[in-house]
């Protein structure tokens, strides 16, 4: 697959956001292939707060961005510490975690 059809589909999937959810995106240092990502996708879409619904089990992971992007339940608060803690069992090293905003610019997340 070539890496302008994945920058293409990336973008579609992000554009494609419901209106009701919250969605976040997270850099992680350390993916770097699809197959690596699984492992850090599976536990990722186990977290409570996390809307299954969405995405791939509530979660969508870029590896050559090295980003995950996850859909928040409605009505849910996302935990931080938990999806670090998720991360870091993962294998990988969580960097930073932003709101994703329907347009897909991100904002600076606080709790």
């Amino acid at each position: 697959m070539s890496y302008l059809f994945k920058i293409v589909a990336f973008a579609s999937a992000l554009a494609s956001f419901p209106a009701h959810a919250e969605n976040y995106v997270v850099d992680v240092n350390g993916i770097v292939c699809q197959f690596c990502s699984l492992g850090v996708a599976k536990k990722v879409s186990k977290l409570p707060f996390v809307d299954r619904s969405q995405f791939n089990n509530g979660v969508l992971v870029e590896a050559e961005e090295q980003k995950v992007v996850f859909a928040v339940k409605p009505g849910a608060t996302m935990d931080r510490q938990a999806l670090f803690a998720a991360i870091e069992d993962g294998g990988y090293d969580p960097i930073e975690v932003y709101e994703l905003l329907p347009d897909g610019e991100r904002r600076a997340w606080s709790p």
